[in-house]
């Protein structure tokens, strides 16, 4: 009779139901970039245009970013992680879920993702690479939170000031700052221009710089910056410059640029 009450312990306790909360430890190695298994090629090779999310832990107390060809991107807050050898669950804030099974120390294969992402059913994902190293970003969590288009509950994002709609504008400059990660660390600025109704809008001269350093110092944070070109993001000249939030702290001002910028919660924004 123990034998048997023992096998049936084991396949009940096979899937989620008897997975524990994941320690912070667990959480960090699953923290990175996942790429979904194609038929043809390593999922870790060369970029390609498949499905992937990324995990991030260390500042956001636990979000995934998600983004498949069809289905589009979406961040999700992270609630909890709970797993053992066979299982992983994780819980979104929005009181959905995605549960894996464990194939190995790198590998998960979806087998309930959230129910937009269906398609993703039975996908096998692999663990490509792991966060950023943060050595070079000497910052507060107050820097981060302000600046950062990654870091909720705002995920500013900058747009031009003399934009007369402010956040609302349906068309602007924008500049968006990443410092959470855990991919790269980036600068980015563009266009972003209004369509027709029913069209999405588009964006047009976008030019982004890697994040190499970051110092704070009272009332300024000073970014090394180098420009990335092109599909394979050839590296150029580091340069630096300077963010300078203004006292009533939605303005930011480069003076390198010579450029002044709204600070714009993403709630605030026009849809």
């Amino acid at each position: 009779m123990r034998r048997y009450l023992i096998a049936f312990f084991l396949l009940v306790c096979a899937g989620p139901v008897c997975a524990a909360p994941l320690g912070d430890g667990d959480k960090a190695s699953l923290a990175g970039e996942w790429r979904a298994q194609s038929a043809t090629g390593d999922a870790c090779g060369p970029a390609q245009n498949a499905a992937r999310f990324m995990l991030e832990f260390a500042l956001t107390g636990g979000q995934m970013f998600i983004a498949e060809p069809k289905a589009g991107r979406l961040i999700l807050g992270v609630k909890s992680v709970d797993g053992d050898g066979a299982a992983l669950s994780v819980s979104f804030q929005t009181g959905t879920s995605w549960t894996f099974a464990r194939m190995g120390k790198d590998i998960l294969v979806s087998q309930a993702p959230p129910e937009r992402y269906g398609v993703l059913k039975g996908v096998t994902f692999r663990h490509c690479r792991g966060p950023a190293d943060r050595s070079a970003l000497k910052l507060g969590s107050d820097a981060v939170g302000y600046f950062s288009v990654m870091m909720p509950p705002d995920y500013p994002t900058f747009i031009d000031a003399h934009e007369k709609d402010g956040c609302k504008a349906k068309s602007y400059r924008y500049l968006s700052i990443d410092l959470v990660g855990p991919e790269d660390f980036a600068v980015t600025s563009g266009d972003l221009r209004s369509a027709a109704p029913g069209d999405a809008a588009h964006l047009d001269n976008i030019a982004t710089w890697s994040i190499d350093a970051a110092d704070e110092l009272p009332n300024v944070v000073r970014l090394t910056i180098t420009p990335l070109t092109g599909a394979d993001h050839i590296r150029g000249t580091p340069t630096r410059i300077s963010l300078v939030p203004g006292e009533e702290g939605d303005l930011l001002t480069i003076p390198e640029w010579d450029a002044v910028y709204r600070r714009c919660a993403i709630r605030d924004l026009a849809d």
